[in-house]
């Protein structure tokens, strides 16, 4: 008998707290994707914090999977920088089924997509301190031959001090050569593919950039640049559509930023930029009020990290180049070619302008100095687009908004199985949308888990019980045991606690114990043994002794000795079952002992003894004459004679005189 599926834990879950390559100590599931299971650990050799990606089962059995992943694990540790998540360690030990892993650095803060659904989207400006970083990265990268191959804002990283780094490259690489892509499967997230990965073509630079060019459209825009109802209808979007102009979205997106972004993701892979430094700086250009910094709320006692691109970094990304980086052919896939933004008068006169701006902005700053950024950003800028505050608590709902100058209203309350108590469930206006400072935002909060009563499930069959324990409402966790039982039939609830009608929240856990029916136990092999061993062994296996019979046997000619039991030797029976025994009581065969001259009763004593049936014949004597007189009572002639062999059980004859009047049994 087996609990279901809910009831056992999962490779995954069991491998925490287990030791990979006798130093890096498991601590807790972080995420999971496509590819790979992620889990935060300790290193306890470094004595620091790693994370370890594990590649999922169905992937490690293909060997050319395994290779490239090795293969790439080592291509990504060779990258160092400052925008790069490192890559430390791999191996495949001390995990259930060798399952490979890598050790990485651990970033201790949000991905760029936690990010988006926090703020909705991001300014011009802002999003400039986060592409320029990235597209160092990537740049630092393909001089190193490496190809990211999966640019998408999960794999982009913030730290605690506010420092985006690019994760998880190469990884995806370990995938091309298996039936997923020889059956025309997509390698990447498909809402960031370029047209000719959509075609089948090799991974590229140029890939990269598009999708590079695709995310700085959704930091704009909050939305995805190519949304449909499938990934297979995305695909063929991007195979065959221009990303739209990010100013038909938003209105604070120029249209020599579109002409950028568009370029950059040009149907046509040698229409793009000629490598990432080149769109890096176009990006810079396009942008001409610089870098802004992003807030990130951490939470309600932290304060908030800063985001913000160095201008050291800056001069480093327009500065690289990817001149030695070949340029592979790509398939035309597309039907239509991107134009290539020429330089317009209108960008060199807002250059000219950049100095009037400059000066403008720092009057202000200095006229509201007692308020700072905050300030000036909320008298220039009244209008705000709302965070997601789906997930916060309450109380840091509360802070988000009034550091952007909202109010916020409770407006519904209601039980959620997942949501701890007090966390925003929805919220309205939605989160992206446009608002002027000083209104309000209602929300609904989770009032936790529901309290329900505990059903009676004994009794119940296992996976009847189990459906309605995790069914509504109840969803209880079930902790599931086993165990054997007199009076439950097999697969039968037999306990459970806590018992029906106790109190619970939904989600609590609900112990149950399954009955694994009687307990079977082996017969012994009693046959030839002593009686009383053979008495000592039935007890001993938890069988009841059942009724003894003596036989006599030539088979087993010693007094004693067990002939034969009624259960079969090695056979499994229900505890307690009854066992009869066979006892020999001797021989089968006898030889005749002498016994004429004796008298009678003692003769017939000794007979009986030997197991014979024993008939009496007498002769009445009329006249008791001295020598009739000392034979009377006493055996005259006995058949068969002395020396002759009967078997138990057979008759004989004693013959003998009686006085008179006197019976043969006297």
């Amino acid at each position: 008998m087996s609990p279901s599926p809910s009831a056992r834990q999962t490779v995954g879950d069991a491998a925490v707290c287990a030791f990979l390559g006798g130093r890096y100590r498991l601590l807790a599931r972080i995420g999971a994707g496509g590819m790979a299971t992620i889990y935060r650990a300790h290193d306890e050799v470094l004595d620091r914090d790693v994370a370890v990606k594990v590649l999922h089962g169905h992937l490690a059995d293909d060997e050319t999977v395994l290779e490239r992943f090795r293969t790439e694990a080592k291509h990504a540790a060779a990258l160092t920088h400052a925008h790069i998540v490192n890559v430390y360690d791999q191996g495949a030990a001390g995990l259930p089924y060798d399952l490979p892993y890598i050790v990485m650095e651990h970033v201790d803060g949000p991905s760029l997509r936690e990010v988006l659904n926090r703020r909705g989207r991001l300014r011009p400006g802002q999003a400039l301190s986060v592409i320029g970083p990235v597209c160092m990265a990537l740049a630092r990268a393909h001089a190193a031959g490496v190809v990211h191959r999966d640019v998408k804002p999960e794999n982009v990283l913030i730290t605690p001090d506010g420092v985006p780094k690019v994760a998880d490259f190469g990884i995806a690489r370990a995938l091309e050569s298996t039936n997923l892509t020889q059956t025309g499967a997509l390698i990447g997230s498909v809402h960031y593919l370029a047209p000719e990965l959509v075609s089948g073509n090799h991974a590229t630079p140029a890939s990269d950039q598009y999708a590079v060019g695709v995310l700085l459209f959704e930091l704009l825009t909050g939305r995805k640049a190519l949304p449909a109802e499938t990934p297979m209808a995305v695909a063929l979007r991007h195979a065959g559509e221009p990303i739209p102009p990010a100013g038909d979205f938003v209105s604070d997106v120029d249209p020599e930023l579109d002409e950028v972004i568009a370029r950059a993701t040009a149907l046509e892979a040698h229409d793009r930029y000629p490598s990432l430094a080149a769109f890096a700086a176009a990006v810079a250009d396009a942008i001409p009020s610089g870098p802004e910094p992003v807030e990130i709320a951490d939470g309600p006692t932290d304060g908030a990290a800063t985001l913000v691109i160095a201008a050291a970094d800056a001069t480093e990304i327009v500065g690289t180049t990817d001149d030695t980086l070949p340029r592979a052919g790509m398939a035309r896939v597309g039907r239509r070619k991107t134009r290539t933004p020429a330089r317009h008068p209108r960008r060199d006169q807002r250059r000219r302008r950049w100095p009037v701006v400059v000066a403008v902005v720092v009057l202000l700053l200095g006229l509201l100095a007692g308020g700072g950024y905050a300030m000036w950003d909320q008298v220039v800028a009244p209008v705000q687009t709302l965070p997601a505050l789906d997930g916060m608590t309450q109380e840091e709902a509360t802070a988000e908004l009034a550091g952007i100058g909202f109010s916020l209203e409770v407006a519904d309350e209601r039980n959620d199985l997942s949501a701890p108590a007090g966390t925003i469930l929805a919220q309205d206006p939605d989160p992206g949308t446009e608002e002027r400072r000083g209104g309000s935002v209602a929300v609904t909060v989770s009032a936790g888990p529901a309290t329900v009563e505990v059903p009676q499930v004994v009794g119940l069959e296992e996976t009847e019980a189990i459906a309605l324990l995790e069914g509504d409402p109840y969803h209880f966790a079930i902790a599931l045991d086993e165990g054997f039982s007199d009076t439950a039939p097999a697969g039968v609830i037999r306990a459970q606690a806590p018992e029906e009608g106790g109190q619970l929240r939904q989600g609590d856990r609900v112990a149950i114990n399954v009955s694994l029916g009687v307990e079977q136990v082996e017969v012994p092999d009693v046959a030839g043994r002593p009686q009383d061993e053979a008495e000592a062994a039935i007890a001993d296996a938890r069988l009841t002794l059942g009724e003894v019979t003596g036989q006599f046997s030539d088979d087993q000619p010693e007094a004693g000795m067990v002939i034969s039991q009624s259960l079969d030797a090695r056979a499994r029976v229900d505890k307690g079952s009854t066992i009869d025994l066979v006892v020999s009581r001797g021989p089968l065969t006898v030889e005749m002992p002498e016994v004429e001259g004796q008298p009678v009763g003692e003769a017939r004593d000794a007979l009986e003894a030997l197991g014979l049936q024993v008939r009496l014949e007498s002769e009445e004597v009329p006249t008791l004459g001295p020598f009739v007189r000392g034979r009377v009572g006493v055996v005259e002639v006995q058949e068969p004679a002395a020396g002759t062999e009967v078997q138990r059980g057979d008759e004989v004859v004693l013959y003998f005189f009686r006085a008179p009047d006197e019976d043969d049994d006297d």
